[in-house]
């Protein structure tokens, strides 16, 4: 009983070694696929062939066309140069058709292997259309509508303008010619002499009384000096007399 036991475990365990190893290269097979242009689409000029092309044998990969539909391989013409480098998704190449003849064509990628073989991707139908225009929908009748009469305005009656009043002009009073103070002339002097409102101004007073009183008090100075003096010489003859 234990040997058919451990035969068992025996192949469960290689199972679990051997699928996935089968499974690997299956699931890492992967064809190279064309994005753009899409199928049937009108190309003219410079043609940008967008698309992915990858494996885990990468060795390089090549692009193709052929007039559709292609009869055999040998129908298949290589365009460009050769392209070692693994492409995700992105620019492939480009195809020159402006001397190419209108009409249906194929295009496809190859992606050859480092062992030689080779994979390639499904063909891709195209229109090169380069003297012919290119088909576009057809537009919508349009229709004409008449002129909508658009009514003219009556014309906006004019008001007459009221007569202008011209409003009277208070009167100006005239001014009075400003009085010019009278100089007169004392007798003998080429100078004029002061008016007699100016001899009683208070500015004048107030002059007057000042020089009064500066006189009043250098007299009674002197005055005081004098006394003061006469003292001294009094004294002085009591102090030397014998």
């Amino acid at each position: 009983m234990k040997r058919p036991l451990v035969v068992v475990a025996l192949s469960a365990l290689s199972l679990l070694f051997v699928l996935p190893a089968l499974a690997a290269p299956l699931a890492q097979e992967q064809k190279p696929t064309i994005a753009e242009p899409k199928a049937d689409a009108a190309v003219r000029g410079v043609v940008q062939i967008i698309g992915s092309a990858m494996h885990p044998q990468f060795q390089r990969y090549e692009l193709y066309y052929a007039p559709a539909p292609a009869p055999s391989d040998n129908a298949w013409i290589f365009i460009g140069d050769a392209h070692y480098q693994q492409q995700p998704l992105g620019l492939l190449g480009t195809w020159p058709t402006s001397s190419l003849p209108d009409g249906q064509y194929a295009l496809r990628v190859r992606v050859v292997k480092q062992d030689g073989n080779y994979i390639d991707s499904e063909p891709r139908r195209v229109q090169v259309a380069n003297k012919r225009a290119v088909e576009s929908p057809t537009p919508l009748p349009t229709f004409e509508t008449a002129p909508t009469a658009v009514p003219t305005p009556a014309p906006t009656p004019t008001l007459a303008a009221a007569p202008t009043i011209a409003a009277p002009r208070p009167a100006t009073a005239t001014p009075k010619p400003e009085s010019t103070p009278i100089l007169q002339l004392t007798p003998g002097s080429g100078t004029p002499a002061p008016a007699s409102s100016e001899l009683f101004s208070a500015a004048r007073l107030v002059e007057i009384a000042k020089k009064s009183a500066v006189y009043t008090f250098a007299a009674f100075a002197a005055i005081g000096v004098f006394f003061a003096v006469k003292w001294l010489l009094a004294w002085l003859w009591h102090k030397v007399r014998p």
